[in-house]
């Protein structure tokens, strides 16, 4: 697989990292992008990524302000965009190894890294799943403790692999970019909007914001 040593490497660096939500206290809404690793240098979110978590945090969403492995190391250098060249391979390997199931290291990385979020939120947990993010939480989900009482939304934005059945709480919503060929002949469905752009650009245009937040219902509260 491409990558694998190098994402095997990142991820053995992370395993006992703190993460960033473990500092701060038990959040009544949390909202998080789970994508693939397209730098392993660091996890900063891109300033697209960035507007969109803002824009959910005016309706009530904590923003979890790092990517996935979502620790405070993948956080501390700045953001540096990775070249296509490079992102597009690591993330087209990412997915293929989490399509291979709940069995593998990889599986059992991501459910590693993700159950503090379950475990740190009490009522509401928004996943943005972009492109290798959807087969990531496919199958990390037999590996996850499901927390009593939390809803959990997933947002699958140009998705690759099949619904699986979910957690009680637990939602599913489909969005596609309408030039996202890709995710259109290997995507969960169905799909319950579709939203300007391709595989690349769907994922934070503000017409899927606003996707998002319809489909999402806010939370009855605001964390301003």
């Amino acid at each position: 697989m491409t990558g694998e040593r190098e994402l095997r490497d990142w991820l053995a660096a992370h395993r006992d990292a703190p993460g960033v939500v473990e500092a701060e206290e038990v959040a009544q809404a949390r909202a998080a992008w789970l994508t693939g690793q397209s730098s392993f240098e660091h996890s900063r979110l891109s300033p697209a990524q960035e507007t969109v978590l803002a824009a959910l945090a005016v309706e009530g969403w904590r923003p979890v302000p790092v990517g996935f492995p979502w620790t405070e190391r993948a956080a501390r250098p700045d953001y540096v965009a990775t070249p296509l060249r490079v992102a597009a391979p690591r993330n087209y390997a990412q997915g293929a190894l989490a399509l291979e199931g709940p069995g593998t290291w990889f599986a059992a990385a991501v459910a590693h890294h993700l159950q503090p979020l379950l475990d740190r939120t009490r009522d509401r947990l928004l996943l943005l799943c972009g492109s290798a993010g959807w087969p990531m939480l496919v199958a990390a989900l037999p590996r996850l403790r499901p927390t009593p009482g939390l809803r959990v939304d997933i947002v699958a934005i140009g998705g690759v692999g099949a619904l699986p059945p979910l957690p009680q709480g637990w939602r599913t919503h489909v969005l596609r970019g309408e030039r996202d060929w890709f995710a259109a002949v290997s995507g969960p469905v169905p799909v319950d909007r579709v939203v300007p752009g391709d595989h690349l650009s769907a994922a934070t245009h503000p017409a899927t914001v606003a996707a998002v937040l319809d489909l999402v219902a806010a939370p009855a509260w605001a964390e301003r």
